[in-house]
């Protein structure tokens, strides 16, 4: 097995044995299913939040990563339209349709994906930052803003254009939205380090950022079952397609068209190798979005990332 595999399987063991406690602890009574719920208002309200504005603020874009981004941006938003098309023509419930497009347009760079290109390009600092800025702002940026409104207008709690203002009002204002624009604004503040409140401040975030993992492990954990959702196989077949397969080949495709250079077209097809966002499930259970669904196949994508991700990527590159 490759290094990059390795460290794949490696991490993607640790990160299952996360959710697998969260599982015992459930069937134990510990925890309870509707708990999932107050976890995932975590998440958004406070969490994801944290994250966003402090990686956003100290990664700002430089002019060499906007094609690199412009790439994984299309790539997602072009996964995002096939998921939805696959949905209408399978004829899958509109919650269903909803977690499909989620799960299967923008990948889990930072739980994988960060430790990935460090192995994978070893003692290049360089790579590792061109991937954050990539990652965030070409996948990060668009699970934010994207994956909430549509969890949001697929979900069973949407009735039709009279809950569009309401819509609308709940996403324009939600703390997400809000760490963008401010993460946005102050990375091209570029305030120097050294300043004792600014320090703190970005301490504070990075603390609250190491919490993401461990509460989306919690919300997987809470909503998995053992038992798949109607019409599992069709949505995890069409997922992997679109999610693990369709993208890192449109990157590779797109950047050798627009001739980005050769370490940031395999950061591309490594990062949109990845599997599904950890937060896809998170969103969907906050919006009430099939959130079992999202789960299972979140899950199952991070079960054959073992495989797909070094096979994909040793193909394409």
């Amino acid at each position: 097995m490759s290094k990059v595999g390795l460290y794949v399987a490696e991490t993607v063991i640790a990160f299952t044995l996360l959710v697998l406690a969260a599982y015992w602890m459930k069937k134990r009574g510990v925890l309870k299913q509707e708990d999932s719920a107050l976890f995932a208002r975590l998440l958004t309200q406070a969490v994801l939040p944290a994250t966003i504005l402090y990686q956003l603020w100290t990664h700002p874009m430089s002019s060499e990563s906007f094609t690199p981004v412009l790439v994984m941006f299309l790539s997602g938003t072009a996964a995002l339209a096939i998921s939805w098309l696959a949905g209408v023509l399978l004829k899958f419930d509109r919650e269903s349709t909803g977690a499909l497009m989620i799960v299967s347009s923008f990948g889990s760079s930072a739980l994988i994906g960060y430790p990935i290109i460090q192995y994978a390009f070893e003692n290049n600092t360089w790579a590792l930052a061109e991937g954050i800025v990539i990652s965030e702002l070409g996948v990060g940026l668009p699970i934010f803003i994207f994956c909430p409104a549509v969890a949001m207008y697929f979900g069973g709690t949407f009735r039709g254009t009279e809950d569009l203002k309401k819509l609308a009002k709940e996403y324009f204002t939600s703390p997400i939205l809000i760490a963008v624009v401010l993460g946005l604004a102050g990375a091209q503040l570029r305030i120097p380090d050294g300043m004792p409140l600014v320090d703190t401040l970005r301490e504070a975030l990075k603390m609250a950022q190491g919490a993401t993992v461990v509460v989306s492990a919690i919300i997987l954990g809470l909503q998995l079952s053992v038992q798949p959702p109607r019409g599992f196989w069709a949505l995890i077949v069409v997922s992997i397609l679109v999610q693990m397969l369709f993208q890192p080949w449109m990157c590779n495709t797109v950047s050798s068209f627009l001739q980005v250079g050769a370490e940031n077209r395999q950061i591309l097809v490594l990062i949109s190798t990845m599997p599904a966002a950890i937060l896809g499930p998170v969103f969907a259970s906050r919006y009430n979005c099939a959130a079992k669904t999202a789960t299972m196949l979140t899950f199952t994508h991070i079960v054959v990332s073992p495989v797909l991700v070094p096979v994909v990527f040793s193909f394409l590159v």
